[in-house]
């Protein structure tokens, strides 16, 4: 019948699909217990992330984002479910793996070169075969003339660069970010997008970024999760269909406001209850 697909067909579609996953999370729970009792953090949690792809995870404060994020690096035990990078089951921190949190957690007694080279230094790299790539990429995000100055001469934006800097010396194939400008201005919070996507845009790097910003979601991103909270889980995964490279003059457009109206109103559901299924486009 026309439009059907032989079964060797579709093998071999399921094949190419599972080989194109960087990232699966797959039935994932996380449950803090105390003296207190047991807090559900977490609660059948499956996602799929794509090489190469985009990906921002968006929701209230205490529905689980960042609690996700340190499952994915290895760096929380999880209390159910499995999670694989590249196909390998994630039982610690991966090595090709670059983090950049909220706080730049920068050593002040460290020059900026050397704060970015902490990276190579941790997993036993010779530092002298990265220090090209970090100066590079220090001039990549506008620091050029910085590398001898101390963190404490740097504004909380230059801050943020070295940090990100730092996260990706090695070159990792997958980047994990945890609202890393969250605390930052709006100017420099859009500088640091632009520059973000742009780096994005020529390497292609595998990103799952962590925000509260719905613009900031909207702008950045290939899809955009959309998490709840108690417990915490996926209540919608949006498909994010915008041209690229995105412009901050995009966010003015009726199809930007279209979409960061969706995920408020996705939200705003969420807080009465409603869950939207499935991946919407």
């Amino acid at each position: 019948m026309a439009g059907v697909l032989s079964p060797e067909v579709q093998d071999r579609k399921a094949s190419e699909k599972a080989a194109d996953v960087h990232i699966s999370v797959r039935n994932v729970e996380k449950v803090y217990r105390s003296q207190r009792g047991s807090v559900v953090a977490l609660e059948n949690v499956s996602l799929d992330v794509a090489k190469g792809e985009f990906v921002s995870i968006l929701g209230p404060s205490g529905c689980g984002k960042s609690t996700l994020l340190k499952c994915i690096a290895g760096l929380e035990p999880l209390s159910g479910g499995e999670i694989f990078v590249s196909r390998q089951r994630v039982a610690e921190p991966p090595k090709d793996l670059g983090v950049v949190f909220q706080r730049d957690i920068l050593f002040d007694w460290r020059t900026v070169l050397d704060n970015v080279l902490v990276t190579v230094e941790f997993l036993g790299l010779k530092r002298r075969g990265y220090e090209a790539r970090a100066r590079s990429l220090l001039t990549t995000y506008g620091l050029a003339g910085y590398e001898n100055r101390y963190p404490w001469e740097l504004s909380g934006g230059q801050r943020q660069r070295v940090a990100i800097c730092r996260a990706m010396v090695h070159d990792p194939q997958f980047l994990l970010m945890d609202e890393p400008f969250g605390a930052l201005d709006a100017l420099t919070r859009d500088e640091l997008n632009l520059e973000l996507q742009n780096r994005w845009f020529a390497d292609r790097k595998t990103i799952i970024f962590i925000t509260h910003g719905i613009a900031e979601a909207v702008f950045l991103s290939d899809r955009v999760i959309v998490m709840g909270r108690n417990p915490g889980r996926i209540i919608a995964d949006v498909k994010i269909d915008l041209p690229r490279p995105r412009g901050v003059a995009l966010r003015d457009t009726p199809a930007f406001t279209a979409y960061t109206g969706r995920m408020r109103a996705i939200m705003d559901d969420a807080n009465a209850g409603i869950t939207h299924a499935g991946v919407l486009s």
